[in-house]
């Protein structure tokens, strides 16, 4: 026990060392902001309802409820700190290492080679998307589950006595079943990809658990003995062994059937979701090939871990890589096969490889990809297997051997940490991420390109985002997502003419676009199309009714299409009924037509007129923090409007509380902001203000980064997509 203690610390430690520096690794633009920065369900952590919404909902394309409830205990634990969320991935996937190694060393009885196959599990570089990528935690959450229902399916199967007709589970044991069937379930609420368990669990069964026996009367009797069996004789044993598989296949039936429910909910959250392409967009022959040349690629990747990318982009296949796969494929088949007998952890561990990937390999087409370095996370403890246990083989041939294959077991371990560790590197920001993403893969990766815009939109490089997304739109021109986003960048560069084209074209190519009905409108509106902007509001109203952003949208435009008619109204109303209300009427034209001055001397005049309004306080601050024209902009002036309108509502309205955040950023009181501007999310959240809270959530990012706000139009929020 001592040995075994010592090498789960040695596995524990190395492996944490391997991982580090994810501690310091920021969010990035794939994924994590459906999953974490910009899901306002996900940020108000563990509450009633967002405990029914995440087992009620088909975000992402899928149903993983505890999934989602993990990465909302991240955020009460550690609010959008990215380094706490990549912690905890870390830290569930050193537990899994120590789980694997305890499975094989209890199933197998072997340490040395358990030890080598966990090192070969926690170290390898194709496990940094499921470990450093927050996104990726139903890898990790779903692998804890799995190996812990292989755990305690094994100690059900070493309990029990199995007998030829059928296994005991009214014994002691049956508790570890039962166990095993909970887990499993959980696990499947992780992730979906765990519907081939019951196939494992009969791997298991076969080896190391050998409760298949017989595996062949030859392999067990010798053929002497063999040709003096009766035919009555052999048939019994037939007869037996009948029985026996019959009673191990009845035992996976619970198994199978939380299987088939699971995968029946898949199918349907990511068809919800869009994610699953059509046999028109994807053939089934193109499918058949593209996994064919997917298994080959796993396979040389696992034992040539290079030019690993995010993003592997599906540009058809080749014949000749689906040969050569194929060819591999069956070489490898028909050699464990031959082996089954001497040396059954060769098929074992090829199987467990091979089935393991079959919910993702592409078949069932979800997202763009042709492959992924995420989807090996568990399939890859069957080559280890393989592996380790193939290659142990051969430490009979001496001590010469024995000591060059231990050589060649350190040398290989510690090139999977090396190279773990320098992977690490490109993992640190979204830009570089993605960089290295196109740098590695084919010229026709849209995607990448697409993606790499986003990151350098997030970033404020307007020219870099429009460079790669042009290079998106030559290799795919109706990527609809890039032509919106293209449009948005191009808003903010004043470019209002070919901003409205982009708009126009991704409409064209999704008329159910929210955001881009309201993109059009904004470019409308700067052209002074406005009534071609009011359709495009109400368009945008129509798919979402209760939409905040698409109401003002809405008032603007009637307000900018009837301004000089509206200002002079209330100028006339103003003279004989000089109220606050007018003035803050005439003021909010005014912002929209850009006439910041006025508009402040017109607020400064309501709050004469009413002094203790928190709604002409706000406005007022909200001005003098946003405004685009820093001779307007007053962030300390903004601060004493907004404390007044907060003291006057005891700091409990979200909107003002939120203006108070952006007056503090504008004055460089960025401390003050953060822990305001968190307020702001508290209160939003407790109020059931989705929208809100995910505005202050952006708001509160922005003064991290010691960056204050700046009010523009609302068109560049940046929809990253998922990969699924």
């Amino acid at each position: 026990m001592r040995r075994e203690f010592l090498i789960c610390v040695l596995l524990a430690g190395l492996t944490l060392a391997a991982f580090w520096p994810a501690g310091r690794l920021s969010f990035i633009i794939f994924d994590d902001t459906a999953y974490v920065t910009q899901n306002p369900n996900v940020q108000a952590g563990i509450t009633a309802q967002s405990i029914v919404w995440a087992f009620t909902t088909s975000e992402t394309g899928n149903w993983h409820p505890l999934t989602w409830l993990s990465h909302m205990l991240d955020c009460r634990l550690f609010g959008l700190n990215a380094g706490g969320h990549h912690g905890m991935n870390v830290g569930l996937h050193v537990i899994n290492v120590l789980l694997l190694f305890v499975l094989l060393r209890t199933t197998t009885g072997a340490i040395w080679r358990s030890a080598i196959a966990a090192a070969l599990f926690a170290w390898h570089p194709l496990r940094l998307e499921s470990v450093v990528w927050v996104s990726e935690r139903k890898d990790v959450l779903s692998g804890f589950f799995f190996l812990l229902t292989l755990l305690c399916y094994a100690s059900f199967a070493q309990k029990s006595e199995v007998r030829s007709q059928k296994s005991e589970f009214g014994n002691p044991a049956s508790g570890y079943y039962w166990l095993a069937l909970i887990f499993f379930a959980l696990g499947l609420m992780s992730k979906p990809m765990l519907v081939t368990v019951p196939i494992i669990l009969l791997l298991l069964d076969y080896w190391p658990l050998g409760r298949i026996a017989e595996r062949g009367v030859r392999s067990a009797e010798s053929k002497g003995t063999y040709r003096r069996l009766t035919l009555t004789a052999l048939a019994r044993r037939s007869d037996a062994k009948t029985a026996q598989l019959w009673a191990l296949l009845t035992e996976k039936l619970p198994f199978l059937a939380l299987s088939l429910a699971s995968g029946i909910v898949t199918i349907w959250a990511q068809d919800q979701g869009g994610a699953i392409s059509t046999l028109d967009q994807l053939p089934l022959a193109v499918r058949l090939a593209n996994a064919l040349a997917a298994y080959g690629s796993y396979l040389g990747k696992f034992f040539w871990p290079v030019n690993l990318s995010i993003f592997y982009p599906f540009t058809g296949v080749h014949a000749a890589a689906v040969l050569i796969s194929a060819v591999l494929l069956a070489g490898v088949s028909a050699f464990c096969l031959w082996q089954a007998r001497s040396r059954p952890c060769l098929l074992v561990g090829w199987c467990w490889f091979a089935v393991m990937l079959l919910p993702v390999i592409g078949l069932l087409q979800v997202g763009r990809q042709s492959l992924a370095d995420r989807y090996t996370y568990l399939p890859s403890i069957g080559l280890s297997l393989l592996s380790v246990w193939g290659v142990a083989g051969w430490t009979a041939a001496g001590r010469f051997a024995r000591a060059w294959l231990i050589a060649a077991a350190a040398a290989m371990l510690l090139g999977c940490f090396l190279d773990t560790r320098h992977q690490l590197r490109y993992w640190r920001d979204s830009i570089t991420l993605l960089g290295h993403s196109l740098e590695v893969t084919p010229a026709k990766n849209c995607v990448g390109h697409w993606a790499l815009g986003n990151a350098y939109l997030e970033s404020g490089n307007l020219g870099a985002a429009v460079e790669h997304y042009h290079a998106a739109l030559v290799i795919a021109p109706n990527f609809q997502e890039v032509h919106y986003q293209l449009g948005g960048v191009l808003l903010r560069q004043k470019k209002y003419a070919e901003a409205e084209a982009e708009f126009a074209e991704a409409l064209r190519l999704n008329d159910h676009d929210f955001n881009a009905h309201l993109g059009l409108g904004h470019a409308l509106v700067h052209q002074e199309k406005y009534a071609e902007a009011q359709a495009e509001y109400a368009r945008a109203l129509a798919l979402k009714p209760d939409n905040a952003a698409a109401k003002q949208a809405l008032v603007g435009a009637t307000l900018k299409a009837e301004g000089e008619k509206a200002l002079a109204n209330f100028y006339d109303t103003l003279k004989v009924q000089p109220t606050p209300e007018i003035q803050v009427q005439i003021a909010a034209i005014l912002t929209i037509q850009g006439k910041f001055q006025e508009a402040k001397e017109h607020y400064l005049a309501a709050l004469q007129l009413k002094p203790d309004s928190p709604d002409v306080l706000n406005n007022l601050a909200w001005l003098l923090t946003t405004c685009p024209d820093p001779q307007v902009r007053d962030g300390a002036q903004a601060v004493r409007y907004a404390e007044r309108a907060c003291a006057l509502t005891q700091s409990r309205e979200t909107t003002l509380v939120g203006t108070l955040a952006a007056a503090y950023a504008e004055a460089g009181r960025f401390e003050d902001a953060v822990k305001t501007a968190g307020k702001a999310c508290a209160l939003a959240s407790a109020s059931g203000q989705p929208e809100l809270l995910q505005k202050n959530q952006e708001l509160l990012e922005l003064y991290r980064r010691q960056q204050t706000y700046r009010e523009m139009d609302n068109t560049n929020s940046i929809r990253a997509g998922s990969l699924k």
